[in-house]
């Protein structure tokens, strides 16, 4: 694997962008570079030229009026880059940015990365925060700010049994789905809605230890302060993917930010007043001794801890909840499609939930989920075939490093294309098929018959920055969908649709699946 660092600090500042253009002699700590090999500057790395690198702007001429690409079709501009200047190319986006598809490079990348992970900031988000006296979250800091709520959560959000513990509330969430589906007639609009509805009831129960009223199984009309949350919710994500360009709205507030100012303080506020009536009710059976010390409670544990305070608490919450709905609901449906769309990948994944957990009417259990290998592998095939996000992950680069001969320097943003990688023939074969059984080991080898790129399948990111929830998106997606299939036969349609990806921060199908539901 590549990782090679150049160890003179000259030689960084002569290959700075727009400085030399011949290659220079470097000494480089990797097996591939031996003393005396050449290493190009930065600004040798092909890429769009001309206005396309110009600052702050090169960005928006990407995309409409300029081109026919748009912030949702945005993985389809890299798409066309790749193809016309290969697996590394340079290109002004956060800055002087390099987008790549190679797992040596993505390795490198990520191993480069340091104690404390740089993320390029997410403009309007730190403009509403400093607005609104809103303590940022984890996606928006960076450095020992970063370090300190990171420390304070993950230890109850990262482990193995982090999810577990909240498995029985989650496991009636999904029940409650069943019941719905099986006395509600849904329009492929309305099944949509649905899926953000169990994901935002199912994170709601860790973050607020509460149900808040999503799926009510009588099918009673949503609260007016429900129906704000999940158009706010949509609204949110789509507005952070359309900030392209100069951040003007830091002078003048400009539409986007109005909106999205608007929108996220209708999903903050719902959460922060679930927050306060979790911390009354605490109050309340303290007081009148039913407390229950034994009972899982996130928001005490995460107050508990000295790293924290009662704001960043709040954060870490309302991003749990705000990160937690778009992201399951997509990623569900998804899954769901695929299998709708592969009778046979669904039959497999059947006869594994009857042989694990029983046919309708059984339970699921904590220790079902680590005995269901064909799930585990669907899931990993889902989100291989429709990647959740519209890359992998971004850092901005602590150091120097080499990629495919060229120095790149301290401060560029580095964006690992893992979408573009798991759809290359190159290292997954029959890349377009849902092909589950790619990801099965043989239970006497435990090696697959194929490995593959170590780096190419991160959908929830790497190392010290990884996501934070990704222990309850998995268990929700495991809960929401091994007891649909248990209940269902699924079918689509419209089974020769082409279904095209697009990304509003979160992938989902353009199309809007016809799914038939059929009781088992």
């Amino acid at each position: 694997m590549l990782k090679s660092r150049v160890t003179p600090t000259v030689l960084r500042k002569a290959l700075l962008p727009g400085t030399q253009s011949t290659c220079l002699k470097a000494t480089v700590a990797s097996p591939r570079f031996a003393e005396g090999d050449e290493v190009r500057p930065f600004k040798d790395i092909p890429g769009p030229r001309g206005r396309y690198a110009i600052p702050h702007l090169g960005p928006v001429f990407h995309m409409k009026p300029f081109t026919n690409f748009t912030t949702n079709s945005f993985h389809k501009l890299l798409d066309t880059l790749h193809d016309k200047y290969g697996k590394i190319f340079r290109v002004e986006l956060f800055g002087p940015s390099i987008v790549t598809e190679n797992p040596d490079h993505i390795e490198t990348i990520y191993r480069s990365e340091g104690k404390y992970p740089k993320r390029p900031p997410l403009n309007m988000f730190e403009t509403y925060a400093e607005r609104n006296n809103k303590e940022p979250g984890m996606a928006m800091v960076n450095g020992t700010e970063w370090h300190r709520l990171r420390s304070a959560s993950q230890k109850y959000m990262l482990r193995q049994a982090s999810a577990s513990v909240y498995i029985k509330e989650q496991s009636e969430v999904a029940d409650d789905l069943i019941t719905r589906m099986s006395t509600m007639k849904y329009t492929p609009d309305e099944f949509r809605d649905e899926m953000f509805k169990f994901a935002t009831e199912s994170i709601g129960v860790v973050a607020f230890n509460k149900r808040l009223g999503f799926m009510d199984t009588k099918g009673e009309p949503l609260s007016p302060d429900n129906i704000v949350y999940l158009e706010a919710i949509k609204t949110f994500f789509e507005c952070l993917l359309k900030d392209v360009g100069p951040p003007v709205y830091r002078i003048v507030p400009t539409k986007l930010y109005r909106n999205f100012e608007k929108v996220a303080n209708q999903a903050y506020g719902y959460g922060r007043v679930h927050i306060k009536e979790v911390l009354e009710r605490v109050d309340r059976q303290m007081t009148d001794g039913t407390f229950d010390p034994e009972e899982p409670n996130l928001i005490l544990q995460l107050r508990a801890s000295p790293k924290t305070t009662d704001k960043s608490v709040d954060a870490i919450l309302l991003d749990l909840l705000t990160g937690g709905t778009d992201s399951t609901a997509k990623n569900m449906e998804n899954l769901l499609l695929n299998l709708a769309l592969n009778q046979d990948k669904q039959h497999n994944l059947y006869k594994e939930i009857v042989d694990v957990i029983g046919p309708k009417g059984h339970e699921q259990s904590a220790g079902h989920m680590s005995n269901m290998p064909y799930f585990r592998a669907c899931m990993k095939e889902s989100f291989r075939v429709l990647f959740p996000v519209t890359f992998g992950s971004i850092r901005e680069l602590p150091e120097d490093i080499v990629l495919d001969g060229y120095l790149v320097p301290k401060g560029t943003c580095a964006f690992a294309n893992n979408r573009r990688l798991l759809l290359n023939s190159e290292y997954f074969e029959n890349p377009k098929q849902f092909l589950p059984e790619r990801w099965l080991r043989d239970d006497s080898t435990l090696k697959r018959e194929k490995e593959y790129p170590a780096f190419a399948f991160l959908p929830f990111g790497f190392g010290l920055r990884n996501c934070l929830g990704r222990r309850f998106a998995e268990q929700e997606l495991w809960l929401g969908v091994t007891k649909i299939i248990q209940n269902f036969a699924i079918e689509e349609h419209e089974e020769e649709n082409n279904f095209e990806m697009i990304y509003t921060t979160f992938g989902q199908v353009k199309t809007l699946p016809k799914f038939i539901f059929t009781p088992r």
